[in-house]
């Protein structure tokens, strides 16, 4: 008998792995032809260029309560308008806006021409405020960039056309770049609703125009699930002119989640911190067709003037 060949048993092929391209944050391109991924580069290079030349015009705003702006004995011991000054630098503002400062006018004003004391010029800051109700309470303030930062050119924003409404509510125009926004800063007492008709006069001053960035402590929570009426007409009064809260459209930092902008310490009697109480009153509001103006939105701390409110920052386009 011949022996028959034994059928040819397949063998199996290669394996075949299939390779990935390299992550995004790499910036390769393995599937590119040469030519191809010098153009891919150059695209890259190109649109960082023009990312990098968009931020150098944003513009960066802050607010917040710093309790009280006066220094030495009638003060709070702290450096004043100096310290807040300071607070715009270490925070990279460009235009500082605070409120409760206790700054009075002169007691020797015999013209009653309602000039407040304060520092007007220093670290290349230009100061602007309010008569305060008194030195404990009241007032608002607007500090902004006028002298160029080291390494960098002119700055690219102004502040002019201030118009004071009573003397917790300040409106006014910040040039950026070539726009001009309307701003109005104001400040609610605790105990009173007395100034809300001077803030209904700074909204009027810019009615039928481009509607206006409000920075404003008002002492009311209005995310608070149970709200009192106060808090139910100060939220009408900002439904009816149309301002909407910037700060939700945008995630904060874990320390800052809960977005709250003023707190509390209470202590036991060794010293040690029992609870915090806080709650959300500051706020930078605008019309809703303004939000793409907005770039960012955050809560920050810089611990330099001694006040238990936060500081809002925001970066505007």
């Amino acid at each position: 008998m011949e022996d028959e060949p034994f059928p040819s048993v397949p063998m199996p092929e290669a394996s075949y792995f299939v390779t990935l391209p390299t992550h995004p944050c790499h910036r390769e391109f393995p599937y590119a032809p040469p030519q191809q991924k010098r153009q891919l580069q150059d695209l890259l290079s190109q649109q960082r260029a023009q990312n990098k030349l968009a931020k150098a015009f944003d513009q960066h705003v802050g607010f917040q309560n710093v309790r009280t702006a006066r220094s030495g004995p009638g003060g709070d011991g702290g450096g004043g308008v100096y310290a807040v000054i300071d607070t715009a630098i270490e925070a990279n503002l460009d235009q500082y806006n605070f409120v409760s400062t206790g700054l009075t006018a002169a007691y020797f004003d015999p013209y009653q021409q309602g000039h407040c004391i304060h520092t007007c010029l220093y670290r290349g800051y230009r100061v602007a405020a309010t008569i305060a109700n008194s030195k404990h309470q009241g007032g608002i303030a607007v500090t902004w960039r006028v002298e160029s930062k080291k390494g960098k050119g002119k700055p690219n924003q102004d502040v002019e056309s201030f118009r004071r409404h009573g003397h917790n509510c300040l409106s006014y125009h910040a040039l950026f770049g070539g726009t001009q926004q309307p701003v109005i800063v104001a400040y609610l007492l605790p105990e009173t609703l007395e100034d809300l008709h001077h803030l209904q006069a700074a909204f009027d001053r810019f009615k039928n125009k481009c509607p206006p960035i409000l920075m404003a402590d008002l002492n009311v929570d209005l995310y608070s699930p149970s709200p009192d009426l106060r808090t139910r007409q100060v939220a009408g009064f900002l439904a009816a002119n149309g301002m909407e809260d910037m700060l939700q459209h945008f995630h904060s930092r874990r320390s800052f989640r809960h977005q709250m902008t003023w707190y509390q310490k209470r202590y036991n009697a060794d010293g040690t911190i029992n609870t915090i109480l806080r709650s959300r009153t500051d706020y930078i509001m605008t019309s809703p067709t303004l939000r793409h103006y907005f770039s960012n939105v955050q809560l920050v701390d810089p611990r330099i003037v001694h006040t238990d409110h936060y500081m809002i920052r925001a970066t505007i386009n």
